[in-house]
């Protein structure tokens, strides 16, 4: 049997453009998953006319190749890998055969345009074969799936993610089963796929983790757009509240008279009680009932327990009002320090945020403009302020997430809640303390999305899904004191 060799190279970052297959069929938008290897058991067997089926280590002579199931630490998670292990003099390697438990079974790929997985070598600066297994002679029991290669090299000793577009791979001519199929990639009747490892006389190590078939963007002429991603980075350890100098690119000092309305130039208010995702109780208005200067150098968010006369809420009559203001269009940036200085509410089921959104939140949706929190408070936690990322695959209740616990409430008095964002880590301050650091790095492999325009928002919400409702102990009207918003960006 013909057993030819996959192997993959995880670049960090990496670039390709190629054409791709055509389909008429609408793109997927997630991801296939081929293999996480949380199973716990590597599958191996052989259909009922000697063909190997699952995962098949091998090499031309000597028995030198091992694979196993391994638990690695991959950013701040725990996980499961596939374990390869080669010392041989001998092309050697591995391949995992598609199957039912009793024979092959092929998985159609062909809404797909590129396949990609994490890899951990070794350095070695060794050619490493991907090799993908295509459709088989229906004629023949035997193993003649057309085999489709591409090379890389391992030249790191970290973590690297690789997309390989379809139409990169190129068919094999040495190592093609004679009997082969020779109709080009179809995609339709996928067989399996497989590494192959070079000749040595060295202990070779790598692992393997989350592979998937995916679809790319692609340019108007039906060229893949592969995405540089970046998995891990090393991060300045030495960087503290006051060890850079910043410069100031935007503020809102909040010094208007009282009385005085939300400054337009800056802000916009968002409108209506649709929950909001989170199914929300409040109605959120611009009236100055809900959002005012007070003429001591603060803006006022205000929430209040009653109606709203003349429209409803997703849950019937509305109970509260308060106010969501975003700088939406207005003020947008990259990187930076973001800070505010904030006097919180409390009670049982109150929700004040500061917090960011992508620019291009309108055109992608959420999460995959991704989310910066730099402050949410729920009531019933008066000591504590949390800090969060929100994207595509960490989301919602699976979030990154870091927390800060005070001897103090939050609510007795102001306090300064600020982030340093830089290229690919945030670290979240609470009064100049340093308590948290989300970077790409802990992600796992999952997409990083905070390397473009963001715009601020601040809002005091009432009820949701994490706070729950208020309670009877729960004192209306609520606010929220913001002295002032202020964005820097390093200096020069």
């Amino acid at each position: 049997m013909y057993r030819l060799l996959i192997c993959v190279l995880l670049v960090m970052s990496i670039v390709v453009t190629v054409t791709a297959q055509s389909n008429d069929n609408a793109i997927p938008t997630e991801p296939l998953l081929i293999d996480d290897f949380e199973t716990g058991e590597l599958f191996t067997a052989q259909d009922a006319t000697g063909n190997d089926l699952g995962y098949i280590a091998w090499s031309e002579t000597d028995d030198n190749v091992r694979l196993r199931l391994s638990n690695v630490i991959r950013g701040d998670e725990s996980t499961n890998a596939l374990f390869v292990r080669t010392q041989m003099s001998e092309l050697g390697g591995f391949s995992h055969i598609f199957n039912d438990g009793e024979a092959w079974a092929t998985q159609d790929w062909s809404d797909y345009n590129a396949i990609q997985f994490l890899f951990l070598g070794e350095a070695t600066e060794d050619d490493i074969v991907f090799e993908l297994f295509d459709n088989r002679n229906p004629d023949i029991d035997a193993d003649t799936a057309e085999r489709w290669s591409y090379t890389f090299t391992d030249d790191s000793p970290e973590w690297r993610l690789i997309q390989i577009p379809f139409h990169d791979l190129q068919r094999s001519s040495e190592q093609q089963a004679s009997d082969a199929p020779d109709d080009g990639l179809t995609l339709t009747e996928v067989s399996g796929y497989g590494l192959a490892f070079p000749i040595g006389t060295a202990t070779e190590r790598a692992y393997i983790d989350n592979v998937e078939v995916v679809a790319l963007e692609e340019n108007p002429d039906g060229t893949v757009i592969t995405t540089t991603r970046i998995t891990r980075i090393d991060i300045d350890e030495s960087i503290e509240w006051d060890s850079r100098e910043w410069e100031l690119m935007w503020s809102d000092e909040f010094d208007l008279e009282a009385g005085e309305p939300l400054n337009m130039d800056y802000w916009n208010c968002e409108l209506g009680g649709w929950g909001w995702g989170n199914s929300e109780l409040e109605y959120y208005t611009c009236r100055t009932e809900n959002v005012v200067h007070d003429g001591n150098g603060n803006l006022v968010i205000t929430a209040r327990e009653e109606a709203v006369p003349d429209d409803d809420c997703w849950y019937g009559e509305c109970t509260h009002t308060s106010a969501r203001l975003t700088t939406q269009d207005k003020v947008e940036f990259t990187h930076g320090r973001v800070e505010a200085r904030i006097n919180i509410p409390q009670g049982q089921g109150i929700w004040p945020a500061f917090w960011m959104l992508g620019a291009d939140f309108p055109e992608v949706g959420w999460p995959q403009s991704g989310e910066i929190d730099i402050m949410e408070n729920i009531g019933r936690e008066r000591f504590t302020i949390h800090g969060t990322i929100h994207g595509p695959g960490y989301s919602g209740a699976g979030s990154l997430g870091r927390l800060i616990v005070a001897d103090e409430p939050y609510a007795d008095d102001f306090h300064v809640f600020a982030i340093d964002w830089d290229p690919y880590v945030i670290r979240w301050y609470v009064d100049g303390e340093m308590y948290g650091i989300i970077s790409v790095n802990s992600l796992n492999g999952k997409e990083w999305v905070y390397e473009h325009d963001f715009f601020i928002l601040l809002n005091l919400a009432v009820g949701g899904e994490w706070p729950g409702p208020p309670n009877l102990e729960t004192e209306f009207p609520q606010e929220m004191l913001i002295d002032y918003v202020r964005v820097y960006q390093l200096a020069e």
